[in-house]
């Protein structure tokens, strides 16, 4: 049906723009309200309890998943890490009992998509429950490279333990904590892509992490009443070997060098909120837009921090003294 000039002329144009806006405004108004409100949940907590909280750390065997392993068990909390590398599994372990001979430290070989009820089962036989579930089990593409020159198996299996693995995790920690007195939290971790952002080169990761909001949101939803809680947290740019692996070029190495921080301090400071977690569907962001522009103000003080930077730099390879646990 088409529309006459007079009939166009006609309509009032605000009352149209103001319908449609609305809904959306709403929409958005009802998110940052649920968010505040997800927000006052969450409190710091670094007591020390008897006995301590049962932790299980998909991906924690090396990076920042080791180190959110080490300021659990610090706090005297007991934990499982797991990871597809069997003798990876066992020395990240190893470091860990000997560093905190007073806690339970399990390593469980697994996959985190494919392995997750499995690891479920064999931390709860180990711990006696679960009370706290982090899915920070991640894969990134070996080099940045569009979709259409990307390799189709290196697609599937950054899909595959982004997104299925969290969502597979997510199912199993939840199956086990409404069987369990007392419930639990469940923590999914964003990254490059959760807040809608393009991440070319790079879509798979991209495009899971972004999936993982959707998923915390429903889960939220499903889980409501039961006494399981399911987060995200958001560490910011972590100087990981996942990140250094794109710090090729000079941009990327400033980049770097301003945003990113230590494992072991983003560690440090997720961990007590997590442990302090009330509720549901809280998003723990360690980096916030104030952060972001204060390494911008602060900037000539973090020149290499991380990676080297100039013409003086002989590639981008991470300096040795800031290496990863």
């Amino acid at each position: 049906m088409s529309l006459s000039a007079s009939t166009v002329a006609g309509l009032d144009w605000r009352a149209f723009a103001l319908g449609c806006i609305t809904p959306a405004a709403l929409v958005a108004a009802a998110k940052l309200a649920r968010g505040a409100r997800a927000a006052l949940s969450v409190r710091a907590d670094s007591q020390q309890g008897e006995p301590g909280l049962k932790v299980v750390i998909t991906g924690g065997t090396r990076g920042l998943g080791f180190q959110l392993a080490r300021a659990f068990l610090a706090l005297g909390d007991d934990v499982c890490i797991s990871g597809r590398a069997p003798g990876a599994v066992e020395a990240a372990a190893a470091k860990l009992r000997s560093e905190f001979p007073r806690c339970t430290v399990v390593g469980v070989p697994a996959d985190a998509a494919r392995d997750a009820e499995a690891l479920s089962a064999r931390a709860a036989a180990e711990l006696g429950h679960i009370d706290v579930w982090i899915n920070y089990a991640a894969l990134s593409a070996e080099r940045k490279a569009p979709v259409s020159s990307s390799p189709a198996g290196e697609l599937a299996a950054i899909v595959e333990t982004n997104l299925t693995g969290a969502l597979l995790g997510a199912r199993a920690a939840i199956m086990q904590m409404q069987r369990q007195p007392g419930g639990g939290r469940v923590f999914l971790v964003d990254g490059n892509g959760s807040w809608g952002n393009a991440t070319p080169g790079n879509a798979a990761y991209g495009a899971a992490k972004r999936g993982l909001v959707q998923l915390k949101d429903s889960l939220v939803a499903e889980t409501a009443g039961t006494g399981v809680g399911v987060h995200i947290i958001s560490p910011g740019m972590v100087a990981t070997d996942l990140l250094m692996r794109y710090a090729d070029n000079a941009r990327s190495a400033r980049m770097i060098n301003i945003l990113a921080e230590d494992p072991a301090e983003v560690a440090a400071w997720l961990v007590p909120r997590m442990r302090g977690a009330r509720g549901s569907g809280s998003y723990i962001r360690y980096l916030t837009m104030p952060g972001v522009v204060w390494r911008f103000l602060t900037s000539s003080r973090r020149r290499g921090r991380f990676v080297p930077e100039g013409s003086a730099a002989a590639g981008y390879a991470r300096l040795p003294a800031q290496a990863a646990g």
